[in-house]
């Protein structure tokens, strides 16, 4: 989910790689469309695929042989995204209210435990057990008491439907006579996804909705969902399903889970449609997305509040994480699980190793989005076909997630975050309104400075990469990411509003020499790594594409993202079209011609120019298509319809990183909680438990109420084999009969946790009749005497009576649950006074 370190990096990279190459073993890798994984796996098995990019049902693991299988804790994320628009007609998600009880509909567990097999994690908010601000944020997770309760969910649906104006008339409801319907959009190519969509659309009309199921893939939502307008309610539920990522400071995804201003909420922010709005929640991601806070513990408090405000208004709601498992076949060798994304990556590509020199990848989608460099390679399908053609800035480390600088070395000074620093008045950002680079001129100042370092190779054209391709970069993040005006043609509903908060920080860039960048910038944060990240500009595709790209976008040919194009009735532009590719050579053969050159690179001599012309004409007439890259790999063919795509070494001698660089890189050894012995507790009395774990150099514990609210937590060094107190004093005042306990393993050298979840059973939690009675405000002598009278006379009556039959012996409610009690006293060695009241709860 994290792409970059900070907002000006994620900004100026949009629709580009994050991956990590060197020169590869092999010399072809051929992707193969195959969609079911049992076949996938007895491929891997019999040599015909070497590597399936797809995580792998459990089920089909039961026989390993000829396999190598690798497991990934931080895999993909399943949830819901529901529709808040309120429309021509009623929309029951219209309602915060009901948009919340859908939690209580999806069984999570059952998700986990049978759908997963096991293998994954509940979650209810984007962070997973795995990641950092899973523990900082797990008080307010815990604080909405989210639990599989439809009965629940229904009590909240029928209150606000009422408070709503509408009606149950024959178990449907009503809302100005009309039935109350809903569409549910359910990923049939996923069969998890498939199996939670028909649970949730049941459920639903267990509620009392008309529930119209729908089907399709991913490219059939960008049309169904993600494309259209949310006021026109085609759509009101979606079974999501997001790739695994990692990061050590996850400043985006809260902002692309929840903020309205990302455009990843319904409407996108395209004007022409009905768009979701939160300012509060707007404001505080963008902080956190901005690096707006002071230390550590400023920017958890921020992740709370931001996690607590998504969660409250259930928008996009979280079921579960899964632990993704891989199969490799056992020839093959150099296989890199990065514990942040598994092995399905460059690194991967770049170091493994076959007896033919032919790397085989078996992949359930080529493609499921347009691939262009601004608005494009939405799904992980492109990104894992694409990314090994890329070389990027930095990579992170496999197992800790620390920065790696790799084609840009970078160093970071700064006076943050209360102090400034001088900016030399030479030092420039385009002005959209002068169309040309403007120097900041005298007394600006900024809070950091970082310097970047290039190294650069050819690219896949032949053509050397330099500076020219990074300020085309920096003039596009400008231009696009700034509207001058209503007539302004260079703006992009997605990605101008994004870029617009990035560019805040961005105070100006003085470039060097041929290969080095300052850019100044009015960021701080208090990790020094990140910091020096935070204002790389990198790029993956040359400057005279992405200049043909943005005239083809300007006169009205194509759009840059999904929701324009369908907005305005034009193809999504690809590199990968036959007709894009057309058009994009049209535009480059012109600019040939007519000696035309972007106002942002004036000034060389014009043989450079003609030479990048000529290069990009040329790869598109021999390849048929315009995507140009700079990796290790390159896109000799990309056939959609008979489900093939073939990458072919890039041997040139500009490509400056060696065969088996990322050797070293070997299995991670996660830290693992091997088992948990929990005895019982008595409130109030001193406590231990156990905890054996595997790896570990640190074990954290999390006591809480199954309701929510958190009991007691600490921390100890692991042995392996240890006992963990819980304060005296933290039991005090529990008072239920069973508490979660959650025990998380870390490690030095793994960055990602493992955590196991028990429960504790508390012996001494009963609740006296007197105390009971007073809760229930039972405090009047006739009262007293006409609950018990009516107890006696039904718990003696010939046959017995159920406990629903007490319950209607008196008319007020905490009367009938009084009765329950005392019949529980008189009954003695039947169930217990909270087991009763526990029973009868709604």
């Amino acid at each position: 989910m994290h792409v970059a370190a900070s907002a000006i990096t994620a900004l100026a990279l949009a629709g580009m790689f994050t991956f990590a190459y060197a020169q590869p073993y092999a010399d072809t890798v051929t992707f193969l469309r195959i969609g079911d994984a049992g076949q996938a796996v007895e491929a891997v098995r019999n040599g015909t695929l070497d590597i399936y990019y797809q995580s792998v049902p459990y089920h089909l693991l039961n026989d390993t042989e000829g396999l190598v299988v690798h497991e990934v804790p931080a895999g993909g994320t399943l949830g819901l995204l529901l529709n808040p628009a309120d429309g021509e007609r009623f929309n029951p998600f219209q309602l915060s209210t009901i948009r919340f009880a859908v939690n209580l509909m999806v069984d999570r567990d059952y998700v986990v435990d049978e759908l997963l097999g096991g293998y994954g994690a509940s979650i209810v908010s984007p962070f997973a057990p795995h990641d950092p601000d899973y523990i900082r944020t797990l008080e307010q997770t815990e604080s909405f008491a989210i639990v599989h309760d439809p009965e629940l969910a229904h009590a909240i649906v029928h209150k606000a439907m009422v408070n709503a104006g509408g009606v149950m008339e024959d178990g449907i409801w009503a809302v100005d006579g009309e039935p109350v319907s809903i569409t549910v959009f359910i990923r049939n190519d996923d069969p998890i996804r498939n199996d939670i969509g028909s649970m949730l659309a049941s459920t639903l009309e267990d509620t009392g909705f008309v529930v119209e199921r729908t089907y399709g893939n991913l490219l059939d939502a960008y049309d169904r969902v993600y494309g259209s307008d949310p006021g026109m309610l085609e759509w009101h539920v979606y079974t999501e399903g997001w790739g695994g990522s990692f990061s050590r400071y996850d400043d985006v995804s809260l902002a692309i889970f929840y903020a309205p201003w990302t455009a990843n909420m319904p409407g996108h922010t395209n004007p022409e449609f009905w768009n979701y709005e939160h300012d509060e929640l707007d404001r505080i991601t963008q902080a956190i997305y901005n690096g707006e806070y002071d230390d550590a513990d400023h920017r958890t408090e921020m992740v709370q509040n931001a996690v607590f405000l998504g969660m409250q208004q259930s928008v996009r709601l979280f079921v579960a994480s899964q632990a993704d498992t891989y199969v490799v076949n056992e020839q093959a060798i150099g296989v890199i699980n990065r514990v942040g994304a598994g092995i399905t990556h460059g690194l991967t590509l770049t170091n493994m190793q076959v007896p033919s020199d032919h790397v085989r990848v078996g992949v359930r989608h080529l493609s499921q989005s347009s691939w262009n460099p601004v608005a494009g390679f939405g799904d992980v399908y492109s990104s894992d076909l694409a990314g090994p053609t890329s070389t990027p800035s930095a990579i992170s480390h496999p197992d800790t997630g620390e920065v790696i600088p790799h084609a840009v070395q970078r160093s970071a000074a700064t006076a943050g975050p209360d102090g400034s620093l001088d900016v030399p008045p030479d030092a420039m950002r385009w002005d959209p309104y002068t169309q040309q680079w403007a120097a900041v001129g005298d007394n600006a100042k900024a809070t950091s400075v970082v310097t970047l370092n290039y190294t650069f190779s050819n690219w896949h054209h032949g053509q050397p990469t330099d500076i020219n391709d990074i300020l085309y970069v920096l003039y596009f993040a400008d231009e696009w990411g700034t509207v001058t005006g209503e007539d302004d043609v260079t703006q992009d509903s997605e990605y101008t509003s994004t870029t617009a908060v990035g560019l805040e920080d961005l105070v100006g860039i003085r470039q060097v020499d041929a290969d080095t960048m300052e850019v100044y910038l009015d960021y701080w944060t208090f990790d020094v790594d990140e910091l020096a990240s935070s204002g790389v500009f990198w790029v993956s595709i040359p400057w005279e594409i992405f200049y043909a790209t943005e005239q083809m976008v300007i006169d009205g040919k194509a759009e840059f993202s999904d929701t324009d194009a369908l907005a305005h009735d034009v193809p999504w532009l690809s590199l990968l079209d036959a007709a894009d590719t057309a058009t994009i050579r049209e535009y480059l053969v012109s600019f040939l011609d007519e000696g035309e050159v972007p106002p942002a690179l004036e000034g060389m001599d014009s043989e450079y120019y003609a030479d990048r012309y000529r290069a990009a004409i040329s790869w598109i007439d021999e390849h048929g298509h315009a995507f140009v890259d700079n990796g290790p790999f390159m896109l000799k063919s990309y056939d959609d319809q008979a489900g093939t795509a073939v990458l072919e070494a890039f041997r040139d001698e500009s490509y400056p990183y060696p065969v088996g660089i990322w050797s070293d890189f070997t299995e991670p050894k996660f830290p693992t909680v091997v088992g948990v012995n929990a005895p019982q507790m008595g409130a109030g009395e001193p406590y231990s438990f156990a905890a054996f774990t595997t790896n570990a150099d640190t074990i954290r514990y999390f006591l809480s109420y199954e309701t929510g609210g958190l009991v007691s937590t600490g921390e100890i060094s692991a042995s392996g084999d240890d006992f963990i107190g819980v304060p005296v004093e933290d039991t005090a005042e529990v008072d239920t009969c069973r508490l979660t306990l959650r025990v998380f393993a870390f490690s030095d050298t793994v960055i990602i946790p493992d955590v196991q979840k028990t429960s504790v059973e508390v012996v001494n939690c009963g609740v006296s009749l007197e105390e009971r009675l007073e809760e229930l405000g039972i405090t009047g002598e006739m009262e007293f005497l006409r609950t018990t009278a009516s107890v006696v006379d039904a718990a003696t009556r010939e046959g017995g009576v159920s406990v629903e039959e007490i319950i209607r012996i008196v008319d007020e409610a905490e009367l009938g649950e009084a009765a329950v009690i005392l019949l529980a006293v008189i009954l003695e060695d039947s169930l217990s006074g909270d087991e009763l009241f526990e029973y009868l709860r709604p």
